[in-house]
């Protein structure tokens, strides 16, 4: 099992759904974050062998971050984190009644048309 610390979660991650509203010269819409949810995240490394084993798959280009446990999570939201927006790719739910329980939530960083 894995041992985490008060101190491990030092990341603010944000849910929420996008809108899209007028920029500031009013012309064009743009894709904006309304937040729901703001969680301190922790986040995680995959071993090289993790590394190796999700080659050339969907989950290539991911990254995983672990949430105290928060049953409002779901796939739905979208996130920003370190400054960057994310979907989320999948939850993994600890729902046992243990005193800490945490959600490793799998992200993928959103493109940019054109990019």
């Amino acid at each position: 099992m894995m041992k985490l610390k008060p101190s491990d979660f030092n990341r603010r991650i944000i849910f929420g759904k996008t809108k899209d509203e007028l920029d500031e010269s009013g012309n064009f819409y743009v894709p904006t974050l309304i937040p729901e949810l703001s969680l301190w995240c922790a986040p995680r490394t995959r071993t090289l062998n993790q590394q190796y084993q999700i080659m050339k798959t969907e989950l290539e280009d991911t990254i995983i971050v672990v949430v105290r446990h928060n049953p409002k999570i779901n796939e739905s939201y979208e996130v920003e984190y370190q400054n960057e927006n994310y979907d989320i790719v999948s939850i993994s739910t600890d729902d046992t009644n243990k005193t800490f329980a945490y959600d490793f939530v799998t992200l993928k960083k959103v493109k940019k048309a054109g990019v």
